[in-house]
């Protein structure tokens, strides 16, 4: 199509700190709302308002159906987009309100949706699941509008392999830190303690729908700022980074289809999708379980389970840090190999070691610093595997040039987050099922006060049962083959297109780390 390439050669070869710092904030709105909804929306809505399990995972899995077209759609239109403000930053500065908006009405529904009826059960189930439905789906889309620009942002503000690592680097630091931190926060300060119930026995506070109106409003309000800081920070580099000759905003479904379908043409991002796809079904199931498994597995209070977030918060800096100087020492692949590996062994390790009577009894003193260790070794891990992935994909969008000629980060990026979200939004529907029909939770459980066949069919689907779908992907992973070496070849491939498509000025051609 004539005029859709933008021209390359304004991402310069090396990014202040200052800019690195501003484009990292943008991360804590995505990893507050992740935080807050993959959480907290299951025991909320389940143990809390008195919806099941399996229609809790049935919202999240067909609000799935939107983001079968948003993400695509908004990657693809944020690659053709020209404006004064440069290709992404439209969408970054239209998301924050609607997203932090949303986020609060998953958590408030009205009050005449949650009325008990005769027997002291839901009365109003289905439009509750409508509720719900309908701005988890809603939610989902102004999460689309901003995360897909923002990752496509981070992959063409600098062309260097190594400054790239860097810059996703901080983007996880930010992220994954300020996920840690806010369920720390969470946990101390919205739900911790207990008050009476409706007839006056006392019930922890995670479990009350009223805490999560304030802790809503405050993830609303951090959301807000962080991605409108990002966005009004990075928007003078944005303006400066190419764009497509004219604008070239208009759709079409076979366009739509081909540019999809062409992105797993390229072989090493098809298997980085299938392999994400795998690892996500163990997040999503991992993510609705966590809370259940403090809860009911280990007995832990509010107390207790904030400590377990804080723990992580070391190993995600330490993670983070050690990413760009690992992949430059070992490569790309065999850092995120090793990274995966101990990620599904740290998931599922202590978990494990109780079934297996490994473990002290709950209650005991080295228990929660033994739980903390093994948070600590997870979040190591999740740290050097999101800088690489992400740094993964930027080096197939080089490749993906050098064989078409277009800079389609967005489109790129945008595959990448469907296959994440397709993923775990499986994970949530199949934690969801067998909570109600494996696990049999019963409504209203009191911690301590479960059936062992109950506890032990819980730790069964949170730890082995979960990690399965997270090793297939190591076999998809492991058929990655862009090395440093073969990236080097092609950025010098690109300077020398670049120097000829402009003759006149040769010293602009495309920075190479």
């Amino acid at each position: 199509m004539p005029g859709e390439a933008p021209v390359p050669g304004e991402a310069p070869a090396t990014l202040p700190w200052h800019s690195k710092i501003l484009f990292g904030i943008g991360a804590i709105g995505e990893h507050v709302y992740t935080g807050m909804f993959n959480a907290f929306i299951v025991i909320f809505y389940n143990q809390a308002l008195g919806l099941p399990n399996t229609l809790i995972g049935t919202a999240v899995l067909v609000a799935l159906v939107g983001d079968a077209i948003s993400d695509p759609a908004v990657g693809i239109l944020s690659d053709r987009l020209r404006s004064p403000w440069g290709r992404r930053h439209p969408f970054l500065l239209a998301a924050p309100i609607p997203l932090a908006l949303s986020l609060w009405c998953i958590f408030n529904p009205p009050a005449m949706l949650l009325a008990e009826g005769v027997d002291g059960g839901l009365a109003q189930v289905w439009p509750l699941f409508a509720w719900l439905l309908l701005w988890t789906t809603l939610s989902r889309l102004f999460v689309t509008l901003y995360v897909i620009p923002h990752l496509a942002l981070g992959g063409e503000l600098v062309r260097s392999q190594h400054e790239r690592s860097q810059l996703f680097s901080m983007n996880t630091i930010f992220g994954y830190a300020t996920g840690t931190l806010f369920s720390f926060i969470a946990w101390s300060y919205f739900l911790n303690g207990e008050t009476p119930g409706p007839d006056g026995v006392p019930v922890a506070n995670h479990l009350q729908a009223a805490s999560y109106a304030p802790l809503s409003l405050f993830a609303a309000v951090l959301i807000l700022v962080a991605i409108s800081t990002c966005a009004l920070g990075t928007l003078a580099r944005g303006r400066a980074l190419s764009q497509p000759p004219q604008a070239q905003v208009t759709m079409s479904l076979p366009l739509f289809f081909r540019k999809i379908l062409g992105t797993l043409a390229n072989r090493n991002y098809l298997f980085l999708l299938i392999g994400f796809f795998f690892f996500m079904i163990s997040v999503g199931v991992s993510e609705t379980l966590n809370v259940f498994v403090y809860t009911y597995f280990w007995e832990l209070g509010a107390s207790e389970i904030r400590w377990l977030g804080l723990a992580g918060f070391p190993g995600i800096l330490l993670g983070a840090a050690l990413a760009p100087p690992l992949m430059r020492r070992f490569d790309r692949r065999p850092v995120l190999l090793v990274a995966i590996a101990g990620m599904v062994l740290f998931a599922q390790l202590v978990v494990n070691a109780r079934l297996l009577g490994l473990l002290p009894a709950n209650g005991a003193d080295i228990l929660l610093p033994l739980l903390m260790a093994n948070a600590f070794g997870l979040a190591l891990t999740v740290g050097v595997a999101g800088v690489t992935i992400l740094s993964m994909i930027g080096d197939v969008i080089d490749e993906n040039e050098l064989a078409t000629g277009l800079r389609e980060e967005g489109l790129f990026y945008s595959a990448r987050a469907f296959f994440a979200k397709l993923s775990s939004s499986a994970g949530h529907f199949l934690a969801g099922v067998m909570l109600d029909w494996y696990v049999r939770l019963p409504q209203e459980a009191v911690p301590g006060q479960l059936a062992e066949d109950v506890v032990f069919r819980l730790g069964l689907a949170a730890g082995p049962i979960m990690a399965l779908s997270a090793t297939i992907a190591l076999f998809f992973y492991a058929r990655y083959r862009l090395s440093h070496a073969r990236h080097a070849e092609i950025m010098t491939e690109l300077r020398a297109r670049a120097a000829r498509s402009r003759p006149e000025a040769p010293s602009d051609a495309l920075s190479a780390g």
